[in-house]
């Protein structure tokens, strides 16, 4: 009797203690779940301090907008079309509305404005690349890469492109392509570009480079064999102080030749040989304008022949 009475006591006493450690990790479960809602609720209104704070104060208010990329564009025609005032707010502006306007200026091809924390702005422009200068009534305007020209023009001219004279519209579409093509450090050689059609050739092209050497070219080829010209300019002799030992130019119409200038001789006897040949058409132009007037009137003749003919008959 006596053993079975402690086994009793001890299954009671597992039992109880068993118990006691259960209450122990539910009163201790709770207490963390009621520190976690609390710690929670303390950090959401902190947040929500933190963010009335940050949009009533000065703090969101825009400090600092770095323009990034301008060059013919003016900054401050990029920042009138921002139209950031003092008191903007940085969660208030548009991106979309602020990209829009400054894409509108001239000369600007595309935008990208980014928000810095807590209050700065970075706008990136790219712009049109200028490949040209053109003549206008005010001096030169700047000839871009899509076709346009810039108008009002707030900074310096570029340096680094050739003058284009003598383009038509037509003959521009076809040059701007090209001029694309041209290398920066070689488009910085060219410092004029005029348009000079040849009897076999429309799209003829004259340019002269910075070493006081004349090309010749064609408006839809020339870019291929220009980039070389570095190279080809260093196969030239020259003197000691840098002029061609024999004055001519580089022909790039159809491969890469330097042609000497013709001497006064051969350019009196050209002249005198265009001149003849300009007066050989002329005059058989004349004759057969001449054939032409009697050619009408024997026509007119045998027509009042027909009729009086034909009255008589009646």
């Amino acid at each position: 009797m006596n053993k079975s009475s402690d086994n009793n006591e001890d299954i009671l006493q597992f039992e109880t203690t068993t118990e006691d450690e259960r209450l122990k990790i539910i009163r201790k479960k709770r207490k963390r779940r009621r520190q976690i809602q609390l710690g929670v609720f303390i950090g959401v209104i902190l947040l929500v301090i933190l963010i009335v704070i940050y949009m009533f104060t000065d703090i969101s208010k825009v400090d600092q907008v770095d323009i990034k990329g301008e060059e013919i564009v003016a900054k401050k025609d990029i920042e009138k079309a921002l139209n950031i005032q003092s008191d903007s707010r940085i969660y208030n502006l548009s991106k979309s509305d602020m990209t829009t306007k400054v894409e509108k200026i001239e000369g600007v091809k595309s935008v990208k404005i980014k928000r810095h924390f807590p209050n700065d702005l970075t706008v990136e422009v790219n712009e049109y690349e200028p490949i040209g200068l053109i003549k206008s009534k005010k001096g030169y305007t700047p000839l871009l890469e899509n076709g346009s020209t810039m108008k009002k023009l707030s900074t310096d001219l570029p340096i680094d492109v050739p003058i284009l004279n003598d383009f038509s519209s037509k003959k521009l579409e076809k040059l701007i392509p090209e001029l694309k093509k041209v290398k920066p450090r070689v488009k910085a050689m060219i410092s004029e570009v005029n348009y000079k059609p040849g009897e076999n050739n429309e799209n003829r092209i004259q340019l002269f480079m910075t070493d006081n050497v004349e090309v010749v070219g064609d408006i839809q080829t020339f870019a291929s064999k220009i980039n070389y010209y570095p190279s080809i300019s260093d196969k030239l002799e020259r003197d000691n102080s840098g002029a061609l030992k024999i004055p001519g130019f580089v022909d790039l119409q159809v491969g890469v030749t330097f042609l000497p200038y013709e001497s006064k001789e051969q350019q009196k006897e050209r002249s005198e040989k265009e001149s003849e040949q300009d007066e050989n058409a002329q005059t058989e132009q004349k004759k057969l304008d001449q054939a032409l007037q009697d050619l009408s009137k024997e026509l007119d003749k045998s027509g009042e022949e027909s009729k009086s003919s034909e009255k008589s008959e009646e």
